[in-house]
């Protein structure tokens, strides 16, 4: 169904019908206080027109935010594009204190300057996103395609709603089961085959990563991408909850070394201290005479130690000449206990980078709430 012209729509109160058009245009024809398309009814995905016209400064003496020689301006720098639910929430009189002017004129110029980036992108920067959540332990996990959005504008990356495949586990509790683990292994497997599918049908030379979950099902995720597409991995910051990376010099630095050497060169553990330190008491008993090695960061391990991208860059290279390096040391390994403390990005990169034909295995162990690590599954096997 065609979507209705703006020149049609009647206006009560004079507004231009081409001051109309460019308003829709230049908000992408979304409300500009909470991003709703205002051009499509979600429910019924009829194509119509529901957003409305709010002024700024008041269009009647009365009304919110009046000012006398302000009244009834209808340029299009008077005027947001608004649901009719931030239309009514604004023009409230109890919340003209929370609206202001200042306020509203933040909001428009934000929303319209990010549809202008957004716009401004050719097809060579088009990247097809991959949307991973999954409940850790308890913990209900969320992220918004908002965020992943913003995320992508900084880094001038362009998508939409529809190139973007989502594996949400947030039904399920991230259980140490070996049920729970084959299940969500077995659902990457089939959503990762279709993505890669649709990759190469619709010819995406970039893809972008977003998630959160258990580590060991990121890991998982990376070992199943092919590391030959370019491929951006993104961070929630703790500090401010954004996505995007932050700009500046790397500082963070890793350190490889042999903690421990075993009676066994076939039975070999690998420490991840990133986030974390890794408390060898909650080892588990079979695995305390291993072999072990470990992999942390310089100084003392913490939850934001990952800032910028290069940090991640760092840390991949690190890690690819860590595993090169045990391999050395014990020919024809077969597997590596690995027992990690790290963010998300660096899991899918744990996975991602490994030589599908020559790297050994690794057996992936899982802890929380303190309690003894617990092998939960096999990457790269």
């Amino acid at each position: 169904m065609p979507i209705t012209n703006v020149k049609e729509i009647k206006d009560a109160r004079g507004i231009d019908p081409n001051t109309k058009a460019l308003l829709f245009a230049k908000t992408a024809g979304r409300c500009e206080l909470c991003n709703k398309l205002t051009i499509k009814d979600v429910t019924t995905g009829v194509n119509l027109i529901w957003g409305e016209m709010a002024h700024i400064y008041a269009f009647s003496e009365g009304g919110p935010r009046a000012q006398v020689d302000k009244l009834r301006k209808n340029d299009i720098e008077n005027l947001l594009l608004a649901c009719p639910n931030c239309h009514e929430k604004i023009d409230k009189g109890v919340q003209e204190k929370y609206y202001t002017v200042k306020y509203l004129q933040e909001s428009k110029k934000n929303h319209e300057d990010r549809i202008k980036l957004a716009t401004s992108f050719s097809s060579e920067q088009k990247t097809k996103v991959l949307k991973t959540v999954a409940n850790i332990n308890n913990e209900i996990v969320k992220l918004s395609n908002f965020d992943m959005f913003q995320a992508l504008m900084v880094e001038k990356l362009l998508t939409s709603e529809e190139n973007c495949e989502e594996i949400n586990f947030t039904q399920n509790s991230g259980l140490n089961n070996q049920t729970y683990w084959k299940s969500k292994k077995q659902d990457i497997d089939e959503i990762i085959k279709n993505f890669i599918s649709d990759l190469k049908r619709e010819k995406f030379e970039h893809i972008s990563i977003f998630g959160i979950g258990p580590i060991p099902l990121l890991m998982y995720l990376g070992s199943k991408l092919d590391n030959k597409i370019n491929t951006k991995v993104f961070q929630r910051h703790r500090d401010g909850e954004s996505w995007s990376w932050k700009k500046g010099i790397p500082k963070a630095e890793y350190n490889f070394s042999v903690k421990k050497k075993g009676s066994d060169k076939n039975k070999v553990s690998l420490l991840l201290s990133l986030s974390g330190t890794i408390n060898r008491n909650l080892l588990p008993t079979n695995v305390k005479e291993n072999y072990m090695y470990e992999l942390s960061l310089k100084g003392s391990p913490n939850y934001n130690f990952l800032q910028t991208e290069k940090d991640l860059f760092h840390f991949e290279k690190d890690f690819t000449t860590a595993i090169s390096k045990i391999k050395n040391n014990h020919p024809n390994l077969k597997s590596i206990d690995v027992f990690p403390a790290v963010p998300a990005p660096v899991a899918i990169i744990c996975g991602r980078s490994l030589n599908k034909n020559s790297d050994p295995k690794l057996r992936i162990f899982n802890t929380s709430n303190k309690k003894k690590f617990v092998y939960s599954l096999t990457i790269n096997n």
